[in-house]
Formats: C-alpha cells, structure tokens, sequence
C-alpha cells in the first residue's frame, strides 16, 4: 500500500508530487485540475440536487418513513451521507484492488466535491476503511428507496423507477470511472468491483424484500440494547419472555452475523456468557436453518407434526436412491431394536451415528439428513431434530482462535440435531501453515465426544475427497465409520425428477416434448464427467423450460387451461 506524506498535492496535468502550499506545478505550469468526464459530473451534480429536496423537505413522520426519520432526528444530511458512502466505496475498491495512487485520491476529492485537504482526505478515508464493506447496504440506499416509496405516484407519472436503481448505477459508472482515471489500476480492482456490485445488487433486492414487513433496521438504542442483554444473560429460559422480545433478539444476534457493527457488541457477549441463550435464540420456530458464511437464514418450514411412518414414507417415495433407502431403513431398524434392548435392561455394544455421506451434487444427501433429523427426533435419539446446514466458511473465521468460537457457536445451535456439513473436505488443512480448518476439526470432534447423546454430526462430499479427508486424521477415523453412498441418478431417475416436478406444478408434456426429455436424460447420464449435477442440473432445466413457457405464451390473449399446463417441444429450445 502506498504510504503518503501529510505535505502534498498532486498534478491532475503530468501526475507529480507537488508540495501543498505549491500554486503552480513547477513542472508544467499547471494550476487547475482538468475537467473529469463531463457525463460523471452531471450524475454527481443532479445526485447532489436530489440529495438537497430530502434534505430540505421538512419533518419526517416516523410512521411513514421511518429510516429517514431516525435520519434527520440525529442531525445529518443526506448530502453528506452519500459523499461519505461513495468516498468509502471509491476508497474500498482501490484499496482492496492494489491499485490506490495519488491521483485516484485527487478524483474522489474533486468528483464528490469533498471540502478536505488531500493529506486530511487520505487519513480519513484509511481510518475509516471497512474490511466488511461487501457485506451490507449502504444507508444511503435505504433513505433512497424509503423516499421513492413515499413519492412513488410522482415517480410512476414522469415514468421514473426511482433513485435508489439510479444511484447503483451511478456506484457502477463512478467506480469504472474512477478505475480508469489513471495508469495505477490493476486487472485485481475491476474484479473487485464486479463482486462489490453483484453483493450490492443482493443486498437490494434483501432490503426491498424485507422492508414491507418491517423488517429493516430499526434505529439503534444502546441503552435499550443493553437492557435487553442483561435480560438474557440472567434468564432461566427464554420461554419466559414474550415472542416478540424473542424475535426482536433474534433479529439484532442475526444482524450481527450479518456484519452490523453496532449488535456486534450485544452478539459477542451474549455469546460469551450465554452461548446456550443464543442457540435456543436462533433456534427459536426453525426446523431447518442454514449457516453460509456465518449468515443464520431462517427456513420457511412449518414444525413437522409428521409421524415416524409419514417421515419413512416421504423418504421411500422419493425418485432413485434404492441403495440409500435401503441404508438409512436398516439404520432405523437398527435403532429400534436397540431400543427395545435397552428398555429390557440388556448389554449392547456402543454405536456411533455419525455418517459419512458421499457423492456427487444434486443426488439428494441434504433432503435425507433433513429427513433423518426428524426421523431421529421420532425415535428420541434427538431431543429436537432440526439441521443444521453449514460449510467451510460457516466454521473458520479469520484468524486463529476465532475459528474455535465460531465454530462453537455452530455446535451449539446444532444441540439437539444433526450438524450437517457439506464439502467437509475444505477443512482438511491445506499445509502446515493452515491451521485454521484443523482448529475447526478439533472443535468438531470436541464437541461429538462432549454432546454424543444428543448431537449428530454428518459430514458430506466428493467420494474421493471425502475419503481422504476421514483418513487425514484418527479422531475423524474412529467416529465416522459408517459410510452413505449416493449414486448419479440413472436416465430413468431423472426423467422421474423432472415429471415429479410438473406433477408438483400441475404441468404434462405434450409426446414430442416427452419424447424429446427421455432422451435428454439419456444424454446427460451418458455424457457426464466427475461433477455431473444430477438433480439441481434438472431443476436448472426445469425451471429454463418453465421461462420458455412463459415467452412462448405471453402473447396469446386467449390463453386455455390445457396450453398453461402443458409444456411443448419448442419450451426446450433454449437446450
């Protein structure tokens, strides 16, 4: 990273260090920046314009438009905010692209109109360098979208979507932009960019999602945070508490995970003193919850009042997988009679149900472990008999010791379940330097022997590298020793996927386009290679036929029952 002096300016004319009390460039004669890209200017400056109408409107009502309530009441302009935000951003990419120079800071100045010296600018900007800049939106986006919301009639009659869709296009315009202003820039900072902008677009579609329901953030109160932490930390139970208490918590712990700095706080320590809190938390009306990169997503599942027959009868129905059924049955025989032997008072070996699932993806090793969680929960080996899905990114964290408390807390949402981890073999320590993923294993394994009565563990993968992975290490070997094969589903399988699918969606295929599908499916087994993805790659193919439905029929004003339910040979023409 290039270190500056606190005594300089730049020459927007030959690029050369100048001294800051210089007036002229000593080298060129010098004495005003050049004009930037007019085009950037004129989105800046009507930017700016809009940013005043907010700012100069008057009160906010906060039933109304909540977010730029909580705004204006703390003094700020919006102005302000969207230059500090753009700064950031501008500042980010370069940065985290190996590509900041000089003259990229003389750009972020004079664009954004930034009333600081260049020496004042650089410290400011480094100091407030966020490394998890990626992982939230913006608020500036948020006081965008809440105000076109309230304007939304205007902007429909001038055919205007609104200003947030227009400043993500201006954070795309200004950071090419910016990229391309000198000869500093690295191919590394346009990919840094492109993701930037992908996880930006992710983040807006979340918040437009979330904010009808009143699920954006509310406006932080530390003292209202803390009370509520002290509540938890000394709870008996959190049955105690009222749902909405218990919502409002779960909301802030996930936030936290989310990257909000301001619950981070609130999350670590709860963390720390009341790690069973937290789980029972998190847990809380979930069956199935998904840990992606330390992000807890609820799933929309109903609890399961489904019988152990209704629960075995769910598993055998589904498409395939003769020899996994056949596996997992005898597994629960297995169960039940040492239930019985245990119930009569007689001796039996110990046994592990730790699995080793094995194949490729899209052959269905996460809808069976969802279903043996509950299946064990029915035959009480689980006291709850929720899954726990998470990867390599869910466990490790940055740094050495960090890993072990993430990893925990995983653990311990996963009490009373199965822990179900996929890609195992991404923990397999790369060389002796990487540590991080064996800290991981060792939390893991930790946590098997410590919770064995009411903790299962699953660990899922490639074959050949889930074999080598359980071979890496003996305390891996001496708890997984049963193994779960899934085989690629045969063209007959996948033909029976893709018509369960229509069944599901009251959708047939017309002779030419069934024709046309088994022999597909012939073709897709037939050419397969190592990382053929089975099921997902017939829901992706399922999903373009349904698209082509749609364009096929979205001119017909007239459109029958029997033409929306069928599906035609030509529907498959995007193959």
């Amino acid at each position: 990273m290039l270190i500056l002096s606190v005594n300089w300016k730049v020459c927007d004319n030959c690029h050369r260090e100048l001294n800051v009390s210089d007036e002229i460039c000593p080298y060129c004669q010098n004495d005003s920046f050049e004009e930037l890209d007019e085009s950037i200017n004129s989105e800046i400056e009507e930017l700016f314009e809009y940013c005043d109408l907010i700012d100069n409107r008057g009160n906010y009502d906060e039933n109304l438009t909540p977010i730029l309530a909580d705004f204006m009441s703390r003094n700020g302009t919006v102005k302000d905010l969207v230059q500090s935000n753009l700064a950031d951003f501008l500042m980010f990419i370069a940065v985290k692209g190996d590509s900041f120079s000089p003259d990229k800071l003389v750009f972020i100045k004079n664009v954004l109109k930034l009333d600081f010296e260049l020496d004042e600018l650089y410290l400011l900007l480094m100091k407030g360098l966020d490394e998890d800049f990626m992982t939230y939106l913006p608020s500036s986006f948020k006081i965008f979208y809440e105000n076109d919301l309230f304007h939304k009639d205007f902007l429909e009659s001038k055919n205007l979507e609104g200003y947030m869709e227009k400043l993500f296009e201006i954070y795309r315009n200004l950071g090419n932009a910016f990229l391309k202003f000198d000869n500093s820039t690295e191919p590394k900072s346009y990919a840094v960019l492109d993701k930037y902008m992908n996880c930006l677009a992710k983040h807006i579609v979340r918040f437009k999602r979330d904010y009808p329901t009143g699920n954006f953030k509310e406006p932080f109160n530390d003292n209202h945070v803390n009370r509520v932490l002290e509540l938890l930390k000394n709870c008996q139970n959190i049955d105690d508490f009222h749902e909405n208490f218990i919502a409002n918590s779960k909301d802030w712990i996930n936030r936290a995970i989310d990257g909000d700095e301001e619950y981070d706080d609130f999350y670590k320590e709860l963390s720390r003193k009341r790690p069973d809190v937290v789980a029972e938390i998190l847990m809380s009306s979930d069956d199935v919850v998904k840990i992606d990169d330390g992000t807890f997503q609820k799933n929309s599942e109903e609890e399961s009042e489904e019988s152990l027959q209704d629960l075995l009868d769910e598993l055998n129905s589904l498409v395939g997988l003769e020899a996994v059924k056949k596996e997992v049955n005898s597994l629960v025989n297995l169960i039940q009679i040492r239930k019985i032997r245990q119930e009569r008072g007689m001796k039996q070996p110990p046994m592990s149900l730790h699995l080793v699932f094995s194949g490729n993806p899209g052959t269905g090793k996460t809808t069976v472990a969802r279903l043996l969680s509950k299946i064990y929960a029915k035959l009480g080996v689980l006291s709850k008999g929720h899954l726990i899905e998470t990867d390599r990114s869910g466990l490790v964290g940055g740094y050495l010791g960090q890993t072990a408390i993430k990893t925990q807390e995983v653990i311990q949402s996963a009490m009373g379940g199965i822990l179900f981890i996929d890609e195992a073999y991404t923990l397999t320590p790369k060389n002796k330097e990487d540590a991080y993923g064996q800290e991981a294993i060792d939390t893991i394994l930790k946590a098997m022997e410590d919770h064995r009565d009411d903790l299962i563990v699953i660990v899922a993968g490639y074959p050949g590298l889930m074999d080598n992975f359980i071979h890496s290490n003996p305390g891996l070997e001496s708890r997984f020793n049963k193994y779960i094969f899934f085989e690629d589903y045969n063209p007959d399988e996948l033909y029976g996927i893709f018509i369960s699918m229509c069944d599901n969606t009251s959708l047939k295929l017309d002779s030419k386009a069934d024709e046309y599908l088994k022999g597909l499916c012939e073709d897709l087994y037939n050419t397969r290679g190592d990382n053929f993805a089975n099921g997902r790659q017939i829901r992706n193919i399922f999903e373009n036929v349904l698209t082509a439905q749609a364009n096929r029929l979205s001119s017909d004003l007239d459109i029958t029952d029997d033409e929306l339910m069928t599906i035609c040979l030509e529907d498959f023409e995007f193959e």
